[in-house]
């Protein structure tokens, strides 16, 4: 696995992950994950207390992974080595403290130069999928607002940055698909734009440690230009 290695202290780890790779396993899944390799790598972070039960009845044990990203998302990840930092960085990411900037290439063109989606998410009783308008509801609704700036229009479609002020899952996904600029391959939101992967990508990631403020940042993949 070609992990590169951001930035690195005694604290916690930052990555930039590659698109297509898997962060932990799922359900019946046994292929090589990112919980794989930091297991083989930073083994001393799996006495943080952070696991997941799965269907299929197994246990993982997630040692300092505080937060996700899609299979095909790639960019910024923050990873805790301690597990005073890694409670830490979890209420940060639980109270939207943290700032995160993703970039993304949509279909269509979008209009507006900036503006803000403020459209709470549920999914349907009969799939996983995130909708501003669930018909069958499970659970109840979530607010979810995400601040949309257009980087580039191009012919059929158009590069966006996205902050999302709230960390729902597929979050940017539904909301991109509610407003009708699915992000470009991504067949589940409705794209209708064939891609090897999801063009969204993880730019920047900040925040607040010891009263000192940790900023890092990820480059654009060469792709997103092209699209």
């Amino acid at each position: 696995m070609n992990i590169k290695i951001i930035f690195e202290n005694e604290n916690f780890l930052v990555i930039d992950k590659p698109s297509g790779i898997v962060i932990h396993p799922f359900d019946y899944s046994t292929e090589y994950t990112l919980v794989d390799f930091l297991h083989e790598n930073y083994s001393k972070m799996f006495y943080i207390d952070n696991s997941v039960t799965l269907q299929d009845k197994r246990t993982i044990e997630l040692g300092g992974i505080v937060h996700k990203l899609d299979r095909d998302t790639s960019g910024i990840l923050v990873i805790a080595k301690t597990q005073e930092v890694f409670d830490e960085l979890k209420s940060q990411f639980r109270n939207h403290i943290i700032k995160k900037t993703y970039v993304a290439v949509v279909e269509g063109i979008i209009e507006q130069n900036k503006f803000i989606i403020d459209s709470p998410l549920g999914r349907n009783k009969k799939d996983y999928k995130q909708s501003t308008n669930p018909v069958n509801l499970r659970g109840e609704l979530r607010e979810a607002i995400t601040e949309v700036e257009v980087i580039e229009r191009r012919a059929n479609t158009t590069l966006v940055k996205l902050l999302p002020k709230t960390g729902r899952t597929h979050q940017l996904r539904a909301h991109m698909s509610s407003i009708g600029h699915p992000i470009v391959g991504d067949k589940i939101y409705g794209s209708k734009i064939d891609s090897p992967h999801i063009m969204l990508h993880a730019e920047s990631l900040s925040f607040d440690l010891d009263r000192e403020e940790n900023t890092f940042k990820s480059e654009m993949p060469k792709e997103f230009f092209n699209k």
